[in-house]
């Protein structure tokens, strides 16, 4: 779409753009003037300085380099800065001569300087484009002679996402904390619009004229200057919050600092500091009208340049810090990510000033004798620079580049479980990408997080790497790993029997010993193969569960070793045949335990007892179920953050739990598996295991139906219909969702809910 044109065409069309901007091919309203009318800045059409052709050039200075240059076909002219998205694709927003007028076109490249895509409105662009926090980019195209424009939302793909129609909106837009679009028209009316489909949520006369230059707090409130003397703050709902009248046209985007002050500045030559009621805190005059101010790393300094030809630095007290001239007209400050400053100067330059004195860092000449402007920095400090000569546009990208990266120890020796902590110096110190990745050639030696932070895990050697991630640039240190001198390594452990047998409901003992018995750590896990025949406890206590047979083994924490045993539990002919418990002659849940016990759902106490109105933890539910359902899957790996909490009889259940999606943990990370189970936790689990579809009216009969929880209602509403839920002997009444659950009641929602699983 954007091709050169021919000869005539462009011969034709550089007449006619001469004589309507004077070398610049926007639309009229749009254009810029030569330097002295640069007094009044425009922050959101950025106009272009005209460049004083008889500045001798100078020379570049520092360490600044051209990353790439980017040249589009001629007779076009930008609308304003680049902006850059957070994957580092630049937007570009162009307008275009063609036979009848001008067109709109918003160009994507990569951060490498390749084209993405374009795209075309149906009109010329009045705004420059404007990257939304989800990446959607935005602009305004239309006519502000004809009083038509729409606003208009891009997915980062290049094609449309939506389009409403404002009328004309020269304004670049800003977002709500929940997304909200808010968008100013040139006809002073404010709009709050839905970032999904731009649905307009409310819109309020706020009375900016033309242009609006709008920023936003982190309340909700949004505060705009306009082309009056009047500064507007404007609450969440479009009413107005307060307002302040400056001594001149308030024209530059506000900015907010730390402790909540508005920075402004107006055509009367002053930068004002506000407070969050709208009450003036201080002001401060100077030779030339303020361009955008910019809030310094530090939280409180504030930077702006002014059309004196001065960058100025402040404190948040009114002082001045430091102030920088320069012979030429600057364009707005903008900063980088490392707090550099970054602007352009009427003879084609970009300069980088550092934040602390104001002295230049860098500078950078641009072949742009016909117009310059205002320049963006990307995340990785990326400085983006357009230049225009006659009619041909150029998009420049400069970076200082890491030239050098050092660790601050070649080698490092440490012990088993001890850390320590490497650091990288990168040169030169004012290259803004400082980034580096971390990485262990053998992480069972030695790990590393992303700060440096290296810990031993066992002896050997393992090299660790910092990568630059700005040039690729590596260096490695060599860490060896031992244990401490007065350390015995486990070298082997023995169990005391190859085989054990034991009833069931009977407990017998297994003894583990490491080898040597003088190793420095002692300490083993026990785990059974299947918790369901034969559990084991820490001690090597097993106890036997069902007949059959499992694997015990005992695992050396030190080397990993392990020995096994093979539990053969007997069927126990001396308990009583007549009833499964001791315990539940009468209880209400008496049918339903005996039949869980059938159907090796649930187990008892060694002494025959089930304790049906006992407490259940969440393990021993999530066991009760898997042993219900007795499912066909591995299980996946556990990541809770207390794993370690975890039982080794209840491992793989909630394991294959949590590859079927019935338990998720909780917000934290954690399982809590020692944590009594909830009413409301149960039936979420018993729902999700049961296969039931979520009802479409998710309300209850019982009492206390506002108390149950959304996460837990649609579980407990179906549960409730289909007749699974007992709550203590009874199916009405309250349903107590944060009740800690009973052995009893686990037993019955189990059975009742396998009962409509195997109607299907």
């Amino acid at each position: 779409m954007l091709t050169n044109r021919s000869t005539l065409i462009k011969q034709v069309g550089a007449a006619m753009i001469s004589c309507i901007v004077g070398l610049s091919v926007i639309p009229a309203s749009n254009s810029a003037g030569a330097v002295p009318q640069l007094t009044i800045p425009d922050m959101n059409y950025f106009p272009r300085i005209r460049t004083d052709l008889l500045i001798n050039s100078i020379t570049n200075k520092g360490n600044v380099s051209l990353v790439w240059s980017a040249p589009y076909p001629e007779l076009i002219s930008p609308l304003g800065a680049p902006a850059v998205g957070s994957d580092g694709t630049v937007y570009l927003g162009l307008n275009y001569f063609i036979y009848v007028g001008f067109q709109g076109v918003l160009s994507a490249s990569t951060q490498d300087g390749k084209k993405k895509w374009d795209y075309s409105p149906p009109s010329p662009l009045l705004s420059p484009p404007t990257v939304g926090p989800d990446g959607t980019i935005y602009i305004g195209a239309g006519s502000s002679k004809y009083n038509e424009g729409d606003f208009i939302a891009i997915h980062p793909d290049g094609t449309p996402k939506w389009s409403v129609s404002l009328g004309p909106v020269s304004s670049k837009p800003v977002f709500g904390t929940d997304g909200t679009v808010y968008a100013a028209a040139n006809d002073g009316m404010l709009y709050a619009l839905d970032p999904a489909d731009g649905t307009k949520k409310w819109f309020s006369k706020v009375g900016h004229t033309t242009t609006a230059y709008m920023s936003i707090g982190q309340d909700g409130t949004i505060y705009a200057g306009n082309e009056s003397d009047t500064f507007y703050a404007i609450k969440p709902n479009g009413s107005i919050k307060w307002t302040f009248k400056a001594g001149g046209m308030v024209n530059t985007v506000p900015v907010i600092g730390t402790d909540g002050t508005i920075y402004i500045g107006a055509g009367d030559g002053k930068l004002y500091a506000l407070n969050s009621n709208g009450s003036k805190q201080w002001e401060y005059g100077l030779k030339g009208i303020p361009t955008s101010p910019v809030i310094g790393n530090d939280g409180t300094t504030v930077y702006f340049g002014a059309a004196d030809s001065t960058v100025y630095a402040l404190h948040s007290n009114g002082t001045l810090k430091w102030k920088t001239g320069f012979g030429k007209a600057i364009t707005q400050v903008v900063k980088g990510t490392n707090g550099t400053l970054h602007f352009l100067t009427a003879d084609g330059m970009v300069q980088a000033l550092n934040p602390d004195d104001g002295s230049l860092q860098w500078r950078y000449v641009l072949d742009t004798p016909d117009g310059i402007n205002v320049p963006a920095v990307s995340e990785d400090g990326s400085v983006y620079a357009i230049g225009m000569k006659k009619t041909q546009l150029t998009l420049y990208a400069l970076r200082v580049k890491v030239s050098d990266i050092a660790l601050n120890v070649p080698k490092l020796t440490l012990q088993v479980g001890k850390s320590d902590a490497l650091s990288v110096s990168l040169s030169p110190e004012n290259a803004p990408n400082r980034k580096v990745t971390w990485s262990s050639s053998k992480s069972g030696v030695a790990s590393v997080d992303s700060e440096g932070k290296v810990t031993g895990i066992s002896a050997g050697t393992a090299i660790i790497t910092a990568i630059s991630d700005d040039s690729g640039l590596s260096v490695s240190c060599e860490v060896t790993v031992s244990t401490t001198p007065d350390t015995i390594e486990v070298e082997s452990i023995n169990m005391d029997r190859a085989e054990l047998t034991v009833k069931e409901g009977g407990v017998g003992k297994l003894t583990a010993t490491v080898l040597p018995v003088n190793a420095s750590n002692q300490k083993m896990a026990w785990r059974s193969s299947d918790p369901a025949v034969a559990r084991v406890n820490e001690s090597g206590q097993v106890t036997g569960m069902t007949p059959g047979t499992a694997m015990v083994t005992a695992a050396a924490e030190d080397g990993g070793f392990t020995a096994s045993s093979k539990v053969t539990v007997q069927p126990d002919t001396e308990k009583p045949e007549t009833k499964a418990f001791t315990d539940i002659e009468g209880h209400w849940a008496k049918g339903e335990i005996a039949r869980a016990f059938e159907l090796q759902i649930v187990n008892g106490y060694p002494d025959f007892t089930f304790r049906p109105d006992g407490n259940v933890t969440r393990a021993e539910f999530v066991v009760m179920l898997m042993n219900a359902l007795k499912p066909g899957v591995q299980g996946s790996e556990l990541v809770f953050q207390d794993n370690d909490s975890i039982q080794p009889w209840a491992e793989r259940s909630i394991s294959q739990a949590v590859q079927l999606g019935i338990v998720n943990g909780y917000s934290d990370g954690t399982f809590r598996p020692d944590a009594n189970i909830t009413h409301a936790e149960m039936a979420t689990m018993v729902f999700k295991a049961s296969g039931m579809p979520l009802p479409a009216d998710p309300s209850t009969d019982y009492s206390d139906d506002a108390d149950i929880p959304e996460w837990a209602r649609g579980a407990v509403s179906a549960a409730e219909k289909n007749g699974i839920i007992v709550v203590g002997g009874r199916s009405t009444g309250a349903f107590a969702p944060q009740q800690l659950s009973i052995r009893a009641e686990a037993a019955v929602w189990i059975v009742k809910m396998m009962d409509i699983r195997n109607k299907k």
